[in-house]
C-alpha cells in the first residue's frame, strides 16, 4: 500500500500561525477591537459579546466532547480550557438569576448562529477540522484574557477579582506560557497529510472570519458609521479556495509551501529601499494608548503563542505603541515616501530647513535684496 505521506517536521503550529497571520491582523482593524483596547466598552454591546461567547462555546465544547477523544485526544484539555461553566456564571452576572429564561440570552444572534452552524456542518464533513476552531478560541482567549480582563474591569468599572469577568479566568492553568508550549508540541507531533495541514489552516481562517463577523455585528448594532457585517460566504471562502485547490492536484508540499510563505512575510516586512524594522518599517505614526494598557499589552504578547482574537487585541495594543515611540521604522530620509508627517519629526529636517534658511539669506544679502 501507498504511504502515506507525512508533513516534514517543518512546525506544524508555525505553520497555522503563518497561515493566519493575515486574518490575525485583519481582526485587529475591527472597530469593535480597537475601542476595546481603549477601554471603550459600551455595557450593552458587551453584554451581546458575551451572550454570544456563551452560544459559541457550548457550541464548540459539545463538539469537542463528541469528536476529539478519537480524532485529536492530544488536543483535548476539557478540564484546563472548558469556558461553558465560566460563561454560565458571567451571564448569570450580567443578565440575572433567570437569564436562562430571557428570549435575548437564548437567541444567538445571526453571526453567531452562522459561526455556531459552520462548526457542527465541520463536525459531519470532517470532525479533525475542529481542531481550527478549539485553536483559534482557546489559544487566543488564553493569550489575551488577563488583558482584556483587565481593560473590561477599568471601563465597566468592576470590583477587583473576576466577577462579572470568568470567562478570562483559567483557575486550572497555573501558566499561560507553560501550558500553550505544551499545546504546541501536541500540535507538532501531529502525523498530518500534506492537505490535511492545508483545510486546517484554512478552517482556521474560517474561525477568523466568523470571529470578526460577530464583532462587525456588534459594530452595527452600535451605530458604528460605515459598520457592515461580511457575506458569511466570504468567511467560508477560505476553505472553498483550498478544496478547489487541491481538486485540481495542486497538492505541493505543504512544509515547503509554508517556510516560502512565512519567508515572504519576512519581506514584505523589509524596506523597499533594503532597510529593514518591525513588522511595518513604514507604518503610520500611531499615538499610543495609556501606559498602562501598553503595559498590559507587553505582559500578553511577551508569551503570545497563537494570532487569535484575545491576543489580537493585545497584539495591536503594543505594535501601536511601539510605533509611537519610533520603533520599527526605517531612516531618514526615505521614510517620507511612505510617513512624511514622522519624516517632519526628525531632527535631520530641521537641520536641513536651517541650512536652506541660511543659504536663503545669504544669496538675499549678496543680492543687496536685505538692506
Amino acid at each position: 500500500p501507498e504511504q502515506q505521506k507525512e508533513v516534514k517536521r517543518t512546525s506544524f503550529s508555525q505553520a497555522l500561525k503563518t497561515g493566519t497571520a493575515e486574518s490575525h491582523t485583519a481582526a485587529e482593524n475591527v472597530h469593535f477591537v480597537n475601542n476595546f483596547i481603549k477601554g471603550i466598552i459600551d455595557r450593552e454591546l458587551y453584554m451581546d459579546l458575551l451572550t454570544g461567547l456563551y452560544h459559541t462555546y457550548i457550541t464548540l465544547e459539545a463538539l469537542l466532547e463528541e469528536h476529539a477523544p478519537t480524532h485529536f485526544p492530544t488536543l483535548h484539555f476539557p478540564k484546563e480550557l472548558s469556558r461553558t461553566e465560566a460563561l454560565k456564571e458571567d451571564m448569570e452576572y450580567w443578565h440575572g438569576l433567570n437569564w436562562e429564561n430571557k428570549l435575548e440570552c437564548r437567541t444567538p444572534s445571526p453571526a453567531v448562529q452562522d459561526y455556531m452552524d459552520r462548526m457542527e456542518e465541520v463536525g459531519r464533513i470532517d470532525p479533525l477540522l475542529l481542531l481550527s476552531h478549539a485553536y483559534t478560541r482557546y489559544l487566543g482567549d488564553l493569550s489575551g484574557g488577563k488583558v482584556l480582563s483587565r481593560i473590561a474591569r477599568r471601563a465597566l468599572n468592576l470590583s477587583r477579582g473576576y466577577d462579572g469577568l470568568q470567562f478570562y479566568n483559567f483557575d486550572d492553568i497555573k501558566s499561560a506560557k507553560l501550558f500553550k508550549d505544551k499545546y504546541r508540541q501536541a500540535l507538532d507531533e501531529l502525523v498530518l497529510e500534506s492537505d490535511q495541514v492545508g483545510r486546517l489552516v484554512a478552517e482556521a481562517n474560517v474561525a477568523f472570519a466568523l470571529n470578526m463577523r460577530v464583532f462587525e455585528e456588534l459594530d452595527v448594532k452600535g451605530g458604528v458609521v460605515g459598520a457592515r457585517v461580511r457575506n458569511v460566504r466570504e468567511a467560508l471562502s477560505y476553505y472553498d479556495v483550498e478544496m478547489e485547490e487541491q481538486k485540481k492536484g495542486n497538492r505541493r508540499d505543504r512544509s515547503e509551501s509554508f517556510s516560502v510563505k512565512e519567508g515572504a512575510s519576512e519581506e514584505e516586512a523589509k524596506c523597499p529601499f533594503g532597510f529593514k524594522g518591525g513588522s511595518n518599517p513604514h507604518g503610520p505614526s500611531v499615538s499610543s494608548t495609556s501606559k498602562e494598557a501598553a503595559d498590559d499589552a507587553k505582559v500578553a504578547v511577551k508569551e503570545q503563542d497563537a494570532p487569535l482574537t484575545s491576543s489580537s487585541a493585545s497584539g495591536a495594543m503594543l505594535r501601536k505603541e511601539t510605533t509611537s515611540t519610533g520603533g520599527g521604522r526605517c531612516p531618514w530620509p526615505f521614510v517620507f515616501f511612505h510617513d512624511p508627517l514622522m519624516g517632519m519629526r526628525d531632527w535631520q529636517t530641521f537641520f536641513v530647513i536651517g541650512l536652506v534658511l541660511c543659504w536663503c539669506w545669504s544669496r538675499a544679502n549678496a543680492s543687496g535684496i536685505v538692506q
